[in-house]
């Protein structure tokens, strides 16, 4: 009877009423039933001990997993208005890797624990991407809808092969995107970075995995970039940044245990940047364009005004006035700037009535790159680009160096040249360390030679 009992439990899949009934009859009999052998009652006590172990299976939960079937298929559970449901991650696990408490493949060593993390991954995914359609169709939520939602997410083949580097990035980039903590300037660098490592991975034939970022990849990734995408140090540093973050992020997650990125170091090279004189800034004012360019002429001179990047300044409100000053918090850094609210700043974004149109700022770099040839800033300059010991030279005309954060580079430039307390510069950039500022400014070679000549003729 006990036997045929048992085995009517195993049958029932979370039956804990069946189980906990069970232990109260076990219970009952033992201490009021008149059994005096002790074999029997220690046999009851074994009894009582296994419905034990039964009564410690899982609670129904909204959502779980459990294995089924001969071949020890993987099946995500969910529940709708109260009905249970299955559906199969096509998910293979041998049963002793399975547990059966927690609901998930039980933590190992080596390669079976390589193996049983990466299903706890996958797994991970199917309960995140669950969530997201409950949140999303709130009570509209079926059981067909949740099919085809999963049938087209995972593709029921991506759960049976191994999870590429391609597999990881895209979670990465999606969750970030979830979260709202990537832009979309990031984003475009975070695509432009792994659109290289796809190049790459054509390139040399294979596919690539989160394992194989070891030493040897990163020089060949390297060298790749450097020699085929002739990519300088300054760009490279800035690369492997971004590719470093979703390193960081694999490792975290425990996906990535190769740390081999973390060696990886290129050095940065002073940079030559451009900075407008006031004659420029005083050409530029007085040039006459047609409307269109005349506009994002006005744009640019208004960041010069201010100080501020494009991504502030093009969004400048009335909303920003307080008293003399535009207080506004910058979109990068979160930091406050105090913009003094001059006579030509307050010119012309009167003309414009406070409403300024926005366009991207790549776009916006090649108008006032179009004007600044127009105004005739044509003096060709040596631009050095490092790509590892080798240093090629290029004469680039002076416009072709202007972009809109050149507007921010000639307002802290002038500004020092004018002699304004650096003290003063920083609050109204929301510039925060006095080393940041002094990157921005660049150098009076009119003052410093009208200086050496007195001090040396």
């Amino acid at each position: 009877m006990i036997v045929g009992l048992c085995g009517c439990i195993c049958r029932e899949e979370g039956s804990r009423t069946y189980i906990n009934n069970i232990k109260n009859w076990c219970k009952h009999w033992i201490f009021c039933h008149e059994y005096k052998s002790f074999f029997n009652v220690f046999n009851i006590f074994n009894i009582f001990n296994i419905f034990n172990t039964f009564g410690r299976t899982p609670k129904r939960t909204p959502m779980g997993f459990l294995l089924h079937g001969k071949y020890n298929y993987v099946f995500f559970t969910f529940y709708i208005q109260g009905k249970k449901y299955r559906y199969s991650t096509k998910i293979k696990i041998e049963k002793d890797e399975w547990d059966l408490a927690i609901q998930r493949p039980k933590a190992r060593r080596g390669d079976i624990g390589k193996a049983n993390k990466k299903i706890t991954f996958e797994l991970n995914e199917y309960q995140r991407f669950y969530e997201k359609l409950k949140s999303d169709y709130k009570e509209s939520l079926t059981k067909e809808i949740v099919k085809t939602k999963f049938d087209q997410h995972f593709q029921l083949a991506q759960s049976v092969k191994a999870l590429t580097y391609s597999d990881y990035f895209d979670i990465y980039i999606e969750q970030k995107k979830e979260s709202q903590s990537i832009k979309k300037g990031s984003w475009e660098a975070y695509a432009r970075i792994h659109d290289a490592i796809l190049e790459m991975a054509k390139t040399e034939k294979t596919t690539y995995y989160l394992t194989g970022f070891d030493s040897a990849f990163f020089n060949r990734f390297i060298k790749f970039l450097r020699v085929n995408k002739e990519v300088s140090d300054n760009t490279l540093k800035r690369k492997m940044g971004f590719f470093k973050s979703f390193l960081n992020w694999c490792v975290k997650n425990g996906y990535q245990t190769n740390k081999a990125f973390k060696q990886v170091s290129i050095k940065a090279r002073e940079t030559f940047h451009v900075s407008l004189k006031d004659k420029e800034v005083d050409t530029l004012a007085r040039l006459k364009l047609d409307k269109a360019l005349d506009y994002y002429k006005d744009l640019f001179l208004i960041g010069v005004y201010s100080g501020q990047r494009y991504s502030d300044y093009s969004r400048f409100n009335r909303k920003f006035i307080d008293g003399n000053n535009i207080v506004i918090r910058a979109k990068k850094t979160g930091q406050f700037s105090y913009i003094p609210l001059n006579n030509k700043l307050k010119h012309l974004l009167d003309k414009y009535e406070w409403s300024l149109k926005l366009i991207a700022s790549q776009k916006f770099n090649q108008h006032i790159q179009k004007i600044c040839r127009i105004a005739g800033f044509d003096e060709v300059i040596q631009i050095d680009k490092f790509y590892g010991n080798t240093k090629v030279s290029k004469d680039v005309p002076r416009w072709k160096l202007i972009g809109s954060h050149t507007a921010r580079r000639t307002f802290i430039t002038l500004s020092a040249q004018r002699n304004v307390p650096k003290s003063l510069v920083m609050q109204a950039t929301g510039i925060k360390s006095y080393k940041t500022l002094e990157n921005y400014t660049r150098l009076d070679i009119d003052k410093l030679n009208l200086e050496m000549f007195k001090a040396w003729d």
